[in-house]
């Protein structure tokens, strides 16, 4: 039978692994959140709209009553497929044609600063306990 400090340090041996262990698996799923978490800030539309059929008044008389218009948007750019050209207005910057997606964008942006500075904080291992480390990144990314 192993005596108790014996049985200590193989206990002790195992948690450093597995806290090892799922640091690295916390880690790399929290990249993976980071990265989706860019696409949906960059990515300038997500919706796209099928040809729509609807009618067009110009100054009381329908010329051509039946107008196929297909567009996308997203959080901050919306686009519309006019004469076979396709007109875009918006940008990362401005925050312009949907002003009500303007509070979405700032939370998405936020919410990357904090999986960002929770993927930075990981490297707290080499200074801090695992607990310690844990419980920073998981408040950051509940925040997120």
């Amino acid at each position: 039978m192993l005596a108790a400090r014996e049985a200590a340090a193989l206990y002790q041996t195992d948690f450093v692994r597995n806290a090892r262990a799922v640091g690295a698996l916390w880690a790399g799923c929290t990249l993976c959140f980071g990265i989706l978490e860019v696409v949906v800030l960059i990515q300038p539309a997500w919706v796209q709209t099928g040809p729509l059929t609807y009618q067009l008044p110009l100054s009381g008389v329908l010329s051509d009553p039946s107008v196929s218009a297909v567009g996308s948007f997203g959080l901050y750019q919306v686009c519309v497929e006019r004469d076979g050209a396709l007109k875009c207005e918006g940008s990362l910057v401005t925050l312009t044609p949907i002003p009500s997606f303007k509070a979405a964008s700032v939370f998405v942006l936020m919410a990357l600063v904090l999986v960002m500075g929770s993927v930075a904080s990981l490297g707290l291992f080499w200074a801090c306990s695992p607990g310690t480390v844990y419980k920073v990144c998981a408040w950051q990314q509940l925040s997120a």
